[in-house]
C-alpha cells in the first residue's frame, strides 16, 4: 500500500515569561504609529547569532510584527529619583537576571536574545519582561502602563534551542524535513513577548478552554479553543485552511508564518492595527499582444516580464505587466483563454504574505476581465494557479492551489459575468490535514476534449503525483484519472508539473521535475499513460528522461509546456533555480528526447525571477540574449536514459522496485542512500 506520511515530529514551544498586571481598556480612537522592535544580543554569550542569517531572520520578524500592530508608547528615560530594573529571563542561563535603568525608546520594544540547549523538547520560549520600580507616581505609570490603554511591555526576552538544526532562509527552498523553520519559530516567540499566551489581558480574555476576545471570535466565528495550557491556540486549529504561528507545536520541515487570528489576538490585548496600512493593490493595465508569450514573474519588484521563443532561445519582448501595484512580493501566474477570443489572457497571485487574491486580466487589451477576488478567506500562504479548458466550451477555467500552511484543497473556476464561479473543491490526496501545500497543472492528457488537472505535494514528503479526470471535474466531482504515484522515490521535495501535448498526437505530455535535487525532467506521453490506465505510471515507459542543467546543481527546475512557435505542438521550457549560475532552456519533442541535444541555455534575467508561478533565479551578469561565451560555459547534461528504456529493476521484495536510472542515482546519493526504494507495489 502507499505510505502516506501526514505529520513529521514536532518540537515545543511553550511560553516561561513573568507576568505583571495592566488594566484592560478600550483603545483610544486616533492615529497611533507602528512599534519598533530592537533587539539586545548581550545575552548570546554563546555565539548563536553571530551567524547574520539567523540576525536577518530577527530583523525580518521584527519589522513584519512591528509594522502590523500600532500603540502610543512613552519613553522610559530613567533620571534622578526615577530608577528602575527590567527584569527577564536570562538566555545565557535560563534563570532571572536585570538591568538596572534600563533606557528605551518611545513606541519601541526592547527584546534580549540567545540561545542555549533547552530541554524538554522546546524549540524556543519568550515572554515579556518584568521590573522593580522606585521613584514618583508619573513614572511608576510610565513603566507600568507607558501610557497605553492596552498591553504595554517594555520588552522582554527570547531564548532559541542551540542544539536544534534550524533552517534560516528567508524561504522554504532547502527546508529539509529533519530541519526546524527559524522564521516560523521566531514569529511564535515574538507573538509571546506581544502578550498571546502570557498577557494578564490574555487570561481574563480565556475561560474553560476557550478564548473570548471580541476580535478573534468575529474572525473565527466562534470562541476560539485554546490548548490545555491556555498559552495558545489548541493544536492543529485552522482559519481558512491556514495554520496558525501560536499554535503549540511546529512540524519540521515546514514554514507557518503569521496568521489573521494571531493578529486578532494582539487587537484584543489592546495594541492598534496600523496607522498607515498600506493601500489595497489596484490592477496596472498593459496590452500584451502575443499569444505565444512565455510569462516570466520577478519575486522583488512585482513586476511579470514577457518572452518569445526564436530559435530556442527566450527573447525579451520588453512587455512588462504589473499586477498590483506597490506589491514587491513573489507573483505567479498562468495563462489561458478565460473568455474564448483566441488570445491568450492571463491570471495572478501572489506568494505568502497577503491575503490571497487571484486576478485576470484581457491579453487583448490588458484590461480587467476579473478583478480581485478572495480564495481560501482568510488564507495568507500564498497560491499557485494552471489554466486550461476542462468542460469544453472553448473557455480556459482557471485552477487554484493553496500552498504551504494549507491542506492540498484544490479549486477549479469558471470565468462568467466579470467573476469566478466554483466549478469543483476538492482535497487532494485524499488527505485534508496535510500541510505541505500543492501545485497544479492543467491539459487533455487522455485527448477526451476535457483538460485533466495535475496535483503535486509542495513539500513535507516525498513528492506525490495525483492527476484527476477533467470531464468529472467539469460537473464537480474529483476521481483519479490514474492512480497516485511517486515520481523521485525517497526525494523529500515540492514537485513541479507541466502539461501540454509535444508530439502533435492530441494526448498531453505529462512533465514532472523536483523543485529541489538535480534538475532531472521525467516526462510521460499522454498517450502512454492512457494505455495504461490502471497501472503506475512510475512503472510506465518514459518518453523523455534528462537533466535540463548539471547533475550536480541541487536547485530544481521550473517547467511550463507552451507552444512558443505556433506550430501545434508545446514546447517544453525549463528554468532552474539556482541564483549563481542558472539558465533556462527551451526544448523541442525531437531534443527532449534526445537529451536536451542542441538546446541553447538562455539567461534571460540577472535577477531572482519566478517562473510561470515558480520561483527560478537566474544568472546575475548575463544579457537577454545568449553569448557563445556563457553558451560555452552552460552545464553540460549527462548521459541519461533513452526514451523507452527500462529503467525499474525488480527488487528482493517483489512490493517494491527501484529507480537506477542516471537522475534517481544522483538523487541517491545527495539522500546517503545506496539506493531508493519507492513504497508503490509493483502492478
Amino acid at each position: 500500500m502507499f505510505q502516506w506520511l501526514t505529520r513529521t515530529p514536532k518540537r515545543r514551544l511553550s511560553p516561561k515569561a513573568p507576568r505583571t498586571t495592566f488594566g484592560l481598556e478600550r483603545l483610544e480612537s486616533r492615529e497611533v504609529p507602528a512599534v519598533l522592535i530592537q533587539f539586545d544580543y548581550s545575552r548570546d554569550l554563546g555565539g548563536f547569532f553571530n551567524n547574520p542569517e539567523a540576525r536577518a531572520i530577527m530583523n525580518r520578524v521584527a519589522s513584519e510584527l512591528g509594522n502590523s500592530i500600532s500603540a502610543n508608547l512613552a519613553a522610559i528615560t530613567p533620571g534622578g529619583g526615577n530608577t528602575w530594573s527590567a527584569s527577564f529571563f536570562d538566555p545565557a542561563t535560563g534563570g532571572q537576571t536585570s538591568v538596572t535603568n534600563l533606557a528605551v525608546g518611545a513606541n519601541t520594544l526592547q527584546i534580549f536574545l540567545g540561545a542555549r540547549s533547552l530541554t524538554g523538547g522546546e524549540a524556543g520560549f519568550g515572554g515579556f519582561g518584568g521590573y522593580s520600580i522606585s521613584g514618583s507616581q508619573a513614572w511608576i505609570n510610565t513603566i507600568q502602563t507607558r501610557g497605553h490603554s492596552g498591553f504595554a511591555p517594555w520588552g522582554g526576552s527570547i531564548t532559541f534551542d542551540s542544539t536544534q538544526n534550524w533552517h534560516f532562509g528567508q524561504t522554504t527552498d532547502g527546508l529539509d524535513r529533519n530541519e526546524l523553520d527559524f522564521y516560523s519559530v521566531a514569529t511564535h516567540e515574538l507573538g509571546h513577548v506581544l502578550g498571546i499566551g502570557t498577557a494578564t489581558q490574555w487570561t481574563n480574555l480565556s475561560r474553560n478552554g476557550y478564548f473570548y476576545g471580541a476580535n478573534a471570535v468575529a474572525l473565527y466565528g466562534a470562541p476560539v479553543p485554546l490548548a490545555p495550557s491556555g498559552g495558545h491556540w489548541a493544536d492543529g486549529i485552522t482559519l481558512g485552511g491556514q495554520a496558525l504561528s501560536l499554535d503549540p507545536t511546529l512540524n519540521y520541515g515546514s514554514r507557518v508564518t503569521w496568521s489573521a487570528l494571531d493578529a486578532a489576538g494582539l487587537r484584543d490585548l489592546g495594541w492598534g492595527a496600523p496607522a498607515a496600512a498600506p493601500a489595497t493593490p489596484t490592477f496596472t493595465a498593459v496590452p500584451v499582444g502575443s499569444q505565444n508569450a512565455v510569462a516570466f514573474t520577478g519575486n522583488t519588484d512585482g513586476t511579470v516580464s514577457l518572452f518569445v521563443v526564436s530559435n530556442g532561445v527566450l527573447t525579451d519582448t520588453g512587455r512588462r505587466l504589473t499586477p498590483f501595484a506597490g506589491y514587491r512580493g513573489a507573483l505567479r501566474v498562468a495563462g489561458g483563454d478565460f473568455n474564448g477570443d483566441g488570445v491568450t489572457d492571463y491570471a495572478f497571485t501572489t506568494g505568502a504574505g497577503p491575503q490571497a487574491v487571484v486576478q485576470l486580466m484581457d491579453g487583448r487589451d490588458g484590461s480587467i476581465m476579473v478583478g480581485q477576488t478572495v480564495i481560501f478567506q482568510g488564507f495568507t500562504g500564498g497560491l499557485f494557479l494552471a489554466a486550461a479548458d476542462i468542460d469544453h466550451d472553448g473557455k480556459s477555467e482557471l485552477v487554484v492551489s493553496a500552498d504551504a500552511g494549507a491542506g492540498p484543497h484544490i479549486q477549479t473556476f469558471r470565468v462568467q459575468g466579470g467573476g469566478l464561479q466554483v466549478q469543483s473543491s476538492f482535497f487532494a490526496f485524499d488527505n485534508p490535514a496535510f500541510r505541505g501545500g500543492a501545485r497544479v497543472a492543467a491539459g487533455d492528457i487522455n485527448r477526451d476534449g476535457f483538460a485533466d488537472v495535475v496535483v503535486t505535494t509542495g513539500g513535507q514528503a516525498e513528492g506525490r503525483v495525483a492527476v484527476y479526470s477533467g470531464a468529472d471535474l467539469r460537473n464537480g466531482t474529483a476521481t483519479r484519472l490514474l492512480p497516485d504515484f511517486i515520481a523521485f522515490g525517497g526525494l523529500w521535495s515540492g514537485l513541479n508539473a507541466a502539461v501540454g501535448d509535444m508530439d502533435g498526437d492530441g494526448f498531453a505530455e505529462l512533465a514532472i521535475a523536483p523543485d529541489r535535487g538535480p534538475a532531472h525532467i521525467k516526462v510521460w506521453s499522454g498517450a502512454t499513460l492512457t494505455a495504461n490506465a490502471g497501472a503506475q505510471a512510475s512503472g510506465v515507459p518514459l518518453v523523455g528522461s534528462f537533466y535540463a542543467f548539471a547533475p550536480t546543481d541541487p536547485s530544481g527546475a521550473r517547467l511550463a509546456l507552451r507552444d512558443t512557435d505556433g506550430d501545434g505542438r508545446a514546447e517544453l521550457v525549463a528554468a532552474s533555480a539556482n541564483r549563481n549560475s542558472s539558465y533556462a532552456r527551451v526544448f523541442t519533442f525531437e531534443q527532449m528526447q534526445a537529451n536536451g541535444a542542441n538546446a541553447p541555455f538562455t539567461a534571460p534575467f540577472g535577477t531572482p525571477i519566478t517562473y510561470d508561478g515558480l520561483y527560478a533565479g537566474l544568472h546575475a551578469t548575463s544579457s537577454a540574449n545568449t553569448t557563445a561565451a556563457n553558451q560555452e560555459a552552460a552545464p553540460v547534461p549527462v548521459e541519461a536514459p533513452k526514451a523507452g528504456e527500462a529503467i525499474y529493476t525488480a527488487s528482493a521484495d517483489p512490493m517494491k522496485h527501484k529507480c537506477t536510472c542516471a537522475g534517481c542515482t544522483v538523487l541517491a546519493q545527495l539522500a546517503g542512500t545506496d539506493e531508493l526504494l519507492s513504497t508503490i507495489p509493483v502492478a
